[in-house]
């Protein structure tokens, strides 16, 4: 009997040490487990978060192709605008010169006034005509109707004979006024009631600044420099919820 006694404790023994065992690797095994289902819920997530954004960048790219597009009839114009490429903007074609420190489309402040004039005024109409459509495309094209248009009107001035940089700034500005100022009163008026939701317009003056101004040749009695009285317009997107 006494032998069968020692054999149960220590058969007990056994088994509590195996239980404990049992239990260790447990607990140490589902803590792995769970580092590693941590793991692949972040990489998971992760994974989710990627693919979510790769398909909004193709769909915003898609709808980027569409606006390209869009502006086309622009773009084809040359007569009225050259796209510059390299800054993704429109600048008109043609020569605008201003008398000096004048900044009204009129006649005693425009050079060439009858020629000048007439293009700006169909510069507007070709812009008008372009706005019509690209509302018309918002309405029509499902991939469009999140999409909306910041239109910047720029003017320039040019460094002339001693020029005052804070004048010609505020007159640049000022011809960007005009510019608006005279499309309006021609009934060309992108902030109208029916371009409500689709155009944010702007109206800017650059002076001495911007990118891909024309260089200052005092020696050729600015030549180059007087092309920097220009207008620049800015049609950029302005896209919403992709998807």
């Amino acid at each position: 009997m006494k032998k069968a006694g020692f054999f149960w404790i220590g058969y007990a023994d056994l088994m509590t040490s195996l239980f404990f065992i049992m239990l260790v690797l447990y607990v140490v095994s589902f803590a792995l487990y769970k580092k590693q289902i941590d793991k692949i819920d972040v990489l998971t997530a992760t994974l989710e978060n990627t693919i979510k954004e790769l398909s909004i960048s193709a769909e915003k790219a898609k709808i980027l192709e569409a606006v390209e597009k869009n502006l086309e009839p622009l773009k084809s114009d040359t007569s009225l605008f050259r796209y510059e490429e390299k800054y993704k903007r429109f600048t008109l074609a043609f020569d605008v010169k201003f008398k000096t420190n004048k900044a009204e489309i009129k006649l005693d402040e425009l050079e060439d006034f009858e020629t000048t004039s007439n293009k700006i005024r169909n510069v507007g109409i070709k812009l008008q005509k372009t706005i019509d459509y690209l509302a018309t495309k918002k309405v029509q094209d499902s991939t469009m109707r999140n999409v909306s248009y910041l239109v910047i009107i720029s003017g320039y001035a040019s460094k002339l004979i001693d020029p005052k940089e804070k004048n010609d700034y505020v007159l640049s500005y000022n011809r960007a006024y005009c510019l608006w100022s005279y499309w309006k009163k021609l009934g060309i008026d992108f902030e109208d009631e029916k371009y409500k939701g689709l155009i944010d317009l702007q109206i800017s003056g650059n002076g001495w600044g911007g990118v891909g101004r024309f260089k200052r040749d005092l020696k050729e009695d600015f030549k180059n420099e007087s092309k920097n009285q220009r207008f620049i317009i800015q049609v950029l997107p302005k896209i919403g919820k992709a998807i």
